[in-house]
């Protein structure tokens, strides 16, 4: 079985390195038949992503490559929308990711989590006395009032604190204190029925072995009867499959039956 759709892409609008017609030819050539655009909401404390005012001509691009290759290639206009984004301009879209990139401390300052591992302990230094399991609180925390709230098609890489983690650089990932935050927080989604997205995108930039979230937090999502659908975060054409054969070989072995794929009819559910 091979996946059909990947709906977690970014490109020149935002932080990707190509044009959306260089993706959507390079899906094409890649053998995917169905190809979402989801280029970052505005984050203006760092003037990131998408403006309100570029968002009509990101929509219109979309719009002319859904025509330039309709009865080829099946294409969605999305938007990954961030936990720090302004909600208007978020309508009208195929579907919405929504993601938490940054952390708000107590004083209400955001900093950022997956910029660079020196932001990331500036982070935990200055936004949280040293303390790095009350960051992970505040992250999962926060992302799920967001997410509750919002009630996006599908949530974006979960346990995204971890990606400078390595080696468990700044908090134990197998220690129970921190399993205890992430579960209780994956448990808040999985009773609200909301998709979760198994993301590639770090293994691809080098920063981990295995996608988000982590195997404990798959095993929670299959005996919590929760859906997943596979996504590579791509940042350049190159990257739109990269790693999902392995990521299905993950999911038979975690004990998974299917995944979803998304289409502009919704989501298809796909055997493995």
């Amino acid at each position: 079985m091979r996946l059909k759709a990947g709906i977690h892409n970014h490109t020149t609008f935002c932080d990707g390195r190509d044009t959306p017609a260089a993706m959507a030819a390079a899906a094409a050539r890649q053998g995917l038949e169905v190809l979402g655009f989801s280029g970052h909401s505005l984050v203006p404390r760092e003037g990131f992503g998408i403006s309100p005012d570029r968002l009509p001509a990101y929509r219109a691009e979309i719009e002319r490559l859904k025509k330039a290759w309709a009865g080829r290639l099946e294409i969605l206009c999305g938007l990954e929308v961030d936990a720090e984004a302004p909600q208007a301009g978020q309508s009208g879209f195929d579907y919405l990711i929504g993601s938490a990139h940054a952390v708000r401390d107590g004083s209400g300052r955001w900093w950022t989590v997956d910029n660079t591992p020196e932001l990331f302990a500036r982070a935990v230094e200055d936004g949280f006395g040293g303390d790095a399991l009350a960051l992970v609180q505040a992250y999962y925390d926060q992302l799920c009032a967001y997410v509750l709230a919002l009630r996006p098609t599908v949530v974006g890489h979960f346990d995204l604190i971890c990606k400078f983690n390595a080696q468990n650089r700044f908090f134990d990932e197998q220690a129970a204190d921190y399993r205890a935050l992430a579960s209780a927080a994956l448990a808040r989604l999985l009773d609200a029925g909301l998709v979760l997205e198994v993301n590639t995108g770090a293994i691809s930039r080098g920063w981990r072995r295995a996608p988000y979230p982590a195997d404990f937090l798959l095993r929670q999502i299959l005996a919590s009867g929760g859906r997943v659908t596979v996504t590579a975060d791509a940042h350049a054409a190159d990257g739109l499959t990269f790693y999902f054969d392995e990521t299905l070989d993950l999911l038979r072995q975690t004990g998974f039956h299917s995944v979803l794929e998304l289409t502009a009819g919704g989501w298809t559910e796909r055997g493995l």
